[in-house]
This record gives C-alpha cells, structure tokens and sequence, in this order.
C-alpha cells in the first residue's frame, strides 16, 4: 500500500466524505482507507453511508466502531434500555434515513417498531455495525475512535467504554507509546484554534466537525510523513470541491 488514508466522524454526510475522497484521489487498490468510526446521526444520510462503508470494506478499507455507531446498535437491541440522548443526538436522523414515514409518536411502543423493522429489512447493517473492531495497530501507527486509557500498561486492555467514549483524561495524559495513536470523537477545535488535524507529540486528532459546520479530514501517512486534506462544509455545499477535483 502506497498511502495510508484516516478518516473519522462521517455522521451521515455521506457527499462530504464522497467529495473528500475524490479530492485525495482516493485509489483502493492502492491506498489503505481506515475510517474511525461515527458513520451515522445527525447527517442526513446514514443509511447510505453505512452501504457506502460496507462496500468499502469488501474492498478493502478498515472500519472502526464509533460511539454513535455503537449507541444504534444497543437502541437497535433494547430502546427501553438506551438514554434518549441518542434520539436528540442525532438517532432521529439515523432513523428517519431507514423509514420515510415516523409519524408524531416516539414512545417505546413506537420505538420497538422501529427497531423490528430495521433488523428484519437490514440484517446486513446489523451485522456489519456488530462487527466492527474497537482499534486498528498497524506497524507504525494505532488507531481509535476516541482514545485509549492512559492508566493501562498494555493500552489494548482500554475498556470498550473509553475506547468509544475517553475525551479528556486521554488529551491532557503523556501517553507512553511507541507508535502515534491516531483518534476522532472531540473535534479539533475543541482541542485548538482551528478545525484541521490536532498534532501533540504522539496523539493526532482528525475529527473536523464537520457536522458541526466545519470541516471533514483526511490524514495522510506516507513514506514516515503525515499531510492532510479537508473539505469544509461550504466547499461541499457549494460544489467546489466537485468543481476543482472532478469524479475520474
């Protein structure tokens, strides 16, 4: 593989990250995608982008398990048992991308409903979001959706909790790693001045926020060197990322 390409918190925006792959001249027999996770809530296009990874995945990319991701699967099992958070957090979106027609009532009644229907017409959905590893170590780098707890010697021994969820005991610990480990979850601006990659000795954060209205972006390792390209939500909105970087 030439390039190692990391991209995280999609968040239904399916033509963002479409457009972001075209501005790296993104080439799958070439490069290695490796997507952190967040597939899903608050975009408009969940569904899509889940069949946009699947595909993805058979031909190659790497995948990860985010929270949102995970948070779907557990409604998706039990909606009494989930905090409804996730519908105000973006779980509307995500099931309104999978049924056109809601209607007004969201009880759990309601919400049992939806989730028989999701699971009977989507089984390939399910077992691809329970499928989904919660870290990728290649030999230079690791990657996360949110961070590895800092306290464990042998950080693969971080709780599936932290690993979906860890925000600041991750950012302000010195991590003792070998390798950089790469993560989404907090956007960037919440870690510095601006919405592109967050650099700090071994610890690189790549979540824009582009569902917040910044930008999407992609970190770029090769040959021992990391770049990065973003496509900010006006670029996409206007179609000037398509305009400069036309689909080959």
């Amino acid at each position: 593989m030439n390039r190692n390409l990391m991209i995280s918190d999609i968040h239904g925006h399916l033509n963002a990250f479409e457009q972001l792959l075209e501005k790296v001249d993104f080439q799958p027999a070439s490069d290695q995608l490796i997507l952190l996770g967040d597939y899903i809530d608050r975009g408009p296009s969940s569904k899509e982008t889940i069949e946009f990874v699947m595909d993805l995945q058979a031909n190659g990319a790497i995948a990860l398990r985010g929270n949102h991701d995970d948070w779907f699967l557990q409604w998706l099992q039990d909606p009494s048992q989930v905090s409804p958070n996730f519908l105000l957090n973006g779980g509307m979106e995500t099931i309104q991308s999978y049924i056109d027609e809601l209607g007004d009532e969201y009880s759990l009644q309601a919400q049992a409903e939806w989730t028989a229907y999701i699971r009977d017409n989507y089984p390939t959905h399910v077992d691809f979001l329970n499928g989904l590893p919660l870290y990728y170590e290649h030999d230079e780098l690791i990657c996360v959706h949110a961070g590895i707890d800092p306290l464990q010697v042998n950080w693969k021994n971080t709780s599936k909790e932290d690993f979906l969820w860890i925000r600041k005991e991750f950012h302000n610990s010195v991590i003792d790693s070998d390798k950089p480990i790469i993560f989404g979850h907090t956007p960037t601006k919440g870690l510095q001045a601006h919405a592109g990659v967050y650099f700090d000795d071994n610890k690189i954060g790549i979540d824009g926020g582009y569902t917040f209205g910044y930008q999407l972006n992609c970190l770029i390792y090769e040959q021992n060197e990391f770049t990065e390209v973003a496509v900010t939500k006006e670029e996409v909105e206007t179609g000037m990322t398509r305009q400069l970087f036309p689909r080959k």
